[in-house]
């Protein structure tokens, strides 16, 4: 996929309805579903029911992480004038394609990540990193549930702070992030005529006609 972006897509502002989202929210889902683990064990539940309970949850997760990716997308969308290669309703539609889907983990944090790291306001980690866990909280949730999801909103954590610290800088620019002032000197006129000067054109002989 090509990341890179033209030099218009770095002009960015600040967007002005959409916010990061509370992507904290996610740990709810992950404490639930422990929660349950551990009342399957000291309360005799009917495992059936339980067994439902699990797949709420998880799916209940996965709905309000794709939420996340959604609000991360329009959040550059909006700051780029809707020039950011990955629109919101791209970003969380090519999650439900087979196959191309585990392809997807890794695609779109490697664009947002050379992003950020091209407009030169934060450093990020590798796309392929970000992915990585991404793919890993994703196959965890074969193993325990709570665990898939407490990395997948981890991850989603990093991605948030760093959105968010590049979302404040483009507000505000960051005085190292400025160009130097003008030099005072280049504004300076030059001086007036000293009162010796104006006498010396004053009392000058008059050239005289014949």
């Amino acid at each position: 996929m090509q990341t890179f972006l033209n030099s218009d897509q770095h002009l960015e502002d600040r967007p002005a309805v959409s916010s990061p989202p509370w992507v904290w929210f996610g740990f709810v889902f992950a404490i639930a579903f422990l929660s349950a683990e551990f009342a399957d064990l000291i309360l005799d539940f009917d495992k059936q029911s339980l067994q439902i309970i699990f797949v709420l949850l998880v799916l209940g997760g996965w709905i309000y992480w794709l939420f996340c990716v959604h609000r991360f997308h329009k959040i550059l969308a909006e700051m780029t004038g809707h020039r950011y290669p990955i629109q919101p309703g791209e970003a969380v539609g090519k999650h439900f394609i087979p196959f191309y889907n585990l392809y997807w983990l890794f695609a779109w944090p490697s664009t947002l990540s050379s992003h950020l790291n091209e407009a030169g306001r934060v450093s990020m980690l590798p796309g392929g990193l970000i992915g990585f866990g991404l793919l890993v909280s994703l196959l965890l949730r074969y193993v325990d549930g709570a665990i898939g999801l407490a990395l997948t909103f981890a991850v989603g954590l990093y991605i948030s702070a760093k959105l968010r610290k590049h979302m404040k800088l483009v507000k505000g620019i960051a005085p190292e992030l400025l160009p130097p002032p003008p030099d005072p000197g280049m504004f300076r006129t030059d001086p007036a005529p000293t009162e010796s000067a104006a006498g010396e054109v004053a009392t000058s002989p008059k050239i005289r006609l014949s």
